[in-house]
């Protein structure tokens, strides 16, 4: 999408893959699917950077809430009730047990991630969760560089035999990530809203 002003505002997965492939002297690609080396490269290692980068922080942007009842299959032995992560979850931020509406840091209960599952003794969870995202455009800047500064990285050990190059994006990545951190910190939110209070707890 060009706007009136000549720029194009609009990020999309490739994009993100040659700003990386850019970092380090490689040739851009047209898409991801095209067959070449540099796309095959860049679909091993998109998911990995992605992945990297929501998983190190709660990030605000990435949090998504859900309601979860239990699988009919019950645990063998230690919990009452199992539960299946959302498909979109890289993950877990906060585990509520009830029904409660606005729930809170008194309702937060005890569980097990075991083998991709959720367990409790409690008949419904309420989570919160950094997710996956599904469309580069609605990542915030700041997040797109740290991804496509690591995917850089990524594709650095790679595609390159440059040690000083690649140890200069792995600083300019850790670098990139902080930045994404301190840019989503100063996000505003409210500490009074109902399953936020643990937002005041992550940024003691």
């Amino acid at each position: 999408m060009i706007l009136n002003d000549g720029i194009d505002y609009t990020a999309s997965w490739t994009q993100i893959c040659n700003r990386a492939l850019g970092r380090i002297g490689a040739t851009a690609i047209t898409d991801l699917s095209d067959g070449g080396k540099n796309a095959e490269y860049c679909g091993r290692f998109l998911p990995q950077a992605v992945e990297y980068v929501l998983g190190q922080y709660n990030f605000n942007f990435a949090r998504r809430r859900a309601r979860l009842a239990p699988n009919a299959e019950k645990p063998a032995f230690g919990w009452r009730e199992q539960f299946n992560y959302p498909a979109d979850c890289i993950r877990l931020v906060k585990v509520y047990g009830g029904h409660d509406a606005a729930p809170c840091e008194g309702r937060a209960v005890p569980y097990q991630a075991e083998n991709g599952k959720i367990l409790a003794d409690t008949d419904e969870l309420q989570i919160v969760y950094i997710a996956r995202p599904d469309d580069p455009n609605r990542l915030p800047e700041a997040i797109r560089d740290a991804v496509s500064t690591h995917l850089a990285y990524l594709l650095s050990t790679a595609l390159t035999s440059n040690e000083q190059l690649i140890a200069l994006i792995a600083a300019e990545s850790r670098q990139a990530l902080e930045l994404a951190k301190k840019v989503d910190g100063e996000m505003n939110y409210d500490p009074a809203a109902a399953g936020e209070d643990f937002h005041i707890e992550a940024r003691r």
